[in-house]
């Protein structure tokens, strides 16, 4: 459970026989090919390849021109039924399979080529006709044959639409002009000027500063106006209803042949993507060669699929340069569903250990925690395992998460006996879990439920015993990883005593707090609380190993220096590096240690919420009933969202922080699995 165990294989094939090679690859599917740089391409894969790309892009414009989602959205696949389905393609050879997409593909993608060009030519059609209507929408009505002006030799003529407030000052701009005027309505008229044909220029500038408008007519339509304008209305109206019958064309194609087109879009993608891996067979004329790696439990499995061919395998090495050996999880299924939240903040590098069985754990855990209330850790339960029936692939993945966040929340809500603001014992027959350890949320004793301060106080103190071991972890992590990788000298100067400066922090931390928050520690001799131990013992531990670790932490590296053990780095800014490292920690550990006081804080603030809710809408009341519900539902969402959030910062800034980088790099399946596309070799 972790990482899985990686085999580096070879595998060596007549280059007439290194199609079937790409068959088999695909079959096997959990191999990650390595990056050979610049080869000789097999020209029949390559053939493939370039047929693949050709497809795949065709099918993408297609999808793009029938406005296809390629990935549907959570509320569309929840609320709005739209479902994944998935085709399996059967094929003997890489050719069969392009042979099916390309048969599939051509009579849907023609199609919607020829009525995407249609559509396109209507709406332009449209356009055009709106477009020239907006032009003659002041004359629509204004009937008289127009024909010859504008064609005089002695005279030049053109016929405006002005403003009827500059009128007077158009004609006033020309020297005798021929002006003959008739009102359109209220604020514009149309005027017919004419003046002589050695006036013509005047007359342009004059309309270009009046910012007149010359009526133009198209000369393949009636130079009538208003007959010009009928005939456009009748285009567009015309080209309009063409317009909706190619839309519905179109929303019919995509209808009937949506799913189909997804699903070789998909296909051919993989296509692309694995004969583009593949197509680099090695630099030997007669014979094509391919490496990669496996999971080491699937050796047998490749020697069956490859065993007609030479192949080489050996333990997986580290490679040299800047290349890295690639990362598989390998978990049971119970963990390996926490693998979204690891891969969010990266993969595993090398000498790193997995968290995620840490967070399979803990993650819901903390959930549960600061959320524990089994009426809304069973909505929210209920609600999740709608949402997982009706979503497909990483979805459903986060659905399973949330989906374990609600069982926890429902165990912590029996633990608390909270229930929508009421006491869950009182509603169900269960022995009252908190009031035997003396950790209730709310107390119900008198009148009127308040919190219990007193015991909310230990919450806290809880919090921060499990912040302190989820802390410890993490450091303790560190320093196995720095011994996986060699870093001994770095391990026993920061490491270690990050480590032991952490866990001595926090037990001169307690002794401080029984000795009255007083220095002097050693002057106490009570028992700590819970351990037993007398408080002055404790602080002078908590001393001997404390002040040890700030100094070698401080002056550690310096030393080194000094020594000659560490190269490239001067005594003094060692030194300084060191005090600074200190400082650094004290800071940090503190912070990051209080931090995990939210997880009480976040629970007493949901059971709070809950409570003012139950007071101010009693469901008792039938008039309250639907205000509670909703009150209870944005509860539900609102807290269920700041939990996760609170959740994921308690392991991305306190926990990751300590021992993880996620610079890994992640296995590359050649070929990965799609939600809509399946391939089965016959």
């Amino acid at each position: 459970m972790g990482i899985a165990r990686l085999t580096k294989v070879t595998v060596i094939s007549p280059r007439s026989e290194y199609e079937d090679v790409a068959k088999a690859l695909a079959q096997f599917e959990d191999f990650h090919p390595l990056d050979r740089g610049v080869q000789n391409l097999d020209p029949h894969v390559e053939e493939l390849a370039v047929r693949a790309v050709r497809l795949f892009a065709q099918a993408e414009q297609a999808v793009k021109d029938l406005d296809l989602q390629v990935a549907p959205g959570w509320m569309d696949m929840v609320f709005g039924g739209v479902k994944i389905e998935k085709s399996t393609y059967e094929a003997t050879r890489w050719k069969d399979l392009l042979d099916t997409a390309e048969k599939i593909l051509d009579p849907i993608s023609q199609a919607v080529k020829e009525q995407k060009a249609a559509l396109q030519k209507a709406v332009k059609e449209e356009a055009d006709a709106r477009t020239a209507m907006d032009a003659l929408g002041a004359v629509a009505n204004f009937s008289a044959d127009l024909t010859g002006v504008g064609t005089f030799h002695h005279l030049r003529a053109e016929v405006c639409v002005v403003k009827n407030s500059t009128v007077n000052e158009f004609k006033a701009s020309l020297s005798n002009p021929v002006f003959e005027v008739q009102q359109l309505n209220q604020a514009e008229s149309l005027v017919l000027v004419a003046v002589k044909a050695s006036e013509a220029q005047n007359l342009e500038r004059v309309i270009k500063a009046l910012e007149v408008r010359p009526l133009l007519i198209d000369p393949s339509l009636p130079q009538n106006p208003a007959a010009a304008f009928k005939e456009l209305e009748k285009a567009a109206d015309a080209a309009h209803a063409t317009r909706l019958r190619i839309e519905a064309t179109l929303s019919h194609i995509k209808d009937e042949s949506g799913g189909k087109l997804l699903g070789i879009r998909e296909l051919t993608e993989v296509s692309r993507d694995m004969l583009d891996e593949a197509r680099a067979s090695g630099d030997m004329k007669w014979l094509a060669t391919i490496s990669g790696y496996i999971p080491t439990k699937e050796e047998e499995r490749f020697k069956e699929l490859f065993g007609r061919w030479m192949t080489f395998m050996e333990p997986a090495k580290e490679p040299e340069g800047e290349e890295k050996l690639p990362i598989l999880f390998d978990n049971n299924r119970g963990v390996s569903m926490w693998q979204p939240i690891t891969k969010e903040q990266g993969i595993p590098g090398k000498h790193e250990v997995d968290p995620t069985p840490l967070i399979s754990f803990v993650f819901p855990v903390f959930f549960g925690l600061m959320f524990g209330d089994f009426g809304h850790g069973l909505l929210l339960t209920v609600f999740l395992l709608f949402v997982r029936q009706r979503v497909t692939g990483v979805k459903r993945e986060w659905a399973n998460i949330f989906l374990v966040f609600g069982i926890s929340s429902m165990v912590f809500g029996a633990i608390f006996g909270e229930f929508f603001g009421y006491s869950l014992y009182t509603a169900l027959p269960i022995p009252p879990i908190a009031s035997y350890l003396n950790i209730d949320i709310v107390n119900r004793t008198g009148t009127t439920p308040v919190p219990d301060i007193a015991n909310f106080e230990k919450l806290m103190i809880i919090s921060i015993l499990i912040g302190t071991a989820h802390l410890t972890t993490g450091l303790s992590l560190d320093v196995y990883e720095g011994l996986k990788a060699g870093e001994r000298l770095h391990v026993l100067l920061e490491k270690i005593p990050a480590l032991t400066m952490y866990l001595s922090g926090i037990g001169y931390g307690v002794a401080f707090v029984v000795a009255g928050f007083k220095f002097d520690v050693l002057a106490s001799s009570a028992n700590v609380p819970g351990i037993g131990v007398p408080n002055n013992i404790l602080g002078a531990v908590s001393l001997a190993v404390l002040l040890p670790s700030m100094v070698v932490l401080l002056a550690g590296k310096a030393i080194a220096v000094k020594l000659g053990k560490v190269t490239g780095e001067s005594f003094g800014s060692a030194l300084s590096g060191g005090g600074l490292e200190v400082f650094e920690k004290i800071l940090q550990f503190l912070s990051n240690t209080i931090s995990y006081v939210r997880l009480a804080v976040m629970l007493l603030v949901h059971a709070v919420l809950l409570l003012i809710v139950s007071q101010f809408f009693p469901p008792t009341d039938p008039v309250y009933i639907v205000p509670w519900v909703i009150f209870n539902l944005m509860v539900l969402a609102l807290e269920g969202l700041i939990v996760y959030v609170q959740d994921l910062r308690l392991h991305v800034y306190e926990f990751f922080t300590k021992f993880y980088s996620g610079s890994g790099t992640p296995f590359r399946k050649i070929l990965p699995s799609r939600p809509r596309a399946g391939i089965k070799w016959i």
